[in-house]
């Protein structure tokens, strides 16, 4: 019996650690911008290479090199310019980052073309943060050996 109690708590336990979900987008990020300007952001255009994820799944697009347009969510302003920082500081490092979750909202996150004009920003997804991923996870050596830039 104590070890079908410990085994539903763990079970539980993981699941509250896991409860953002999925990430929505992997990024490997070479440039950030702040619409209109870095001191009152509304607006972020992240340039690099891109892996999102489907709407409350954990399928993912093959890597596509262009941009994600976002405006600031109208919950969490505050954290979510904190991520924007964050995205920011890592740019044209080559270290490959998560954020957003796919399972919250129905946030969606569109990889524009790098010439595609900047128009009708996507909502920022929250839910996991900006986490560092490891260069050997399939899905960052798949952003990481990318090509087709």
């Amino acid at each position: 019996m104590k070890s079908i109690v410990c085994l539903i708590t763990l079970i539980l336990a993981s699941s509250l650690a896991n409860a953002s979900g999925p990430i929505s987008v992997y990024a490997l990020v070479d440039k950030v911008a702040f619409e209109p300007n870095a001191d009152k952001p509304e607006r972020i255009r992240i340039s690099g290479v891109f892996s999102t994820a489907e709407q409350r799944s954990d399928v993912y697009s093959a890597p596509q090199a262009g941009y994600l347009y976002f405006t600031l969510p109208a919950d969490n302003r505050g954290l979510a310019l904190r991520e924007w920082e964050d995205l920011k500081s890592i740019a044209g490092s080559r270290q490959v980052v998560g954020l957003g979750s796919n399972w919250f909202g129905d946030a969606r996150v569109r990889v524009r073309k790098s010439d595609e004009e900047a128009k009708s920003p996507d909502e920022y997804p929250m839910g996991n943060g900006v986490v560092k991923v490891n260069p050997d996870q399939p899905r960052a050596k798949a952003l990481l050996d990318y090509k087709g830039r």
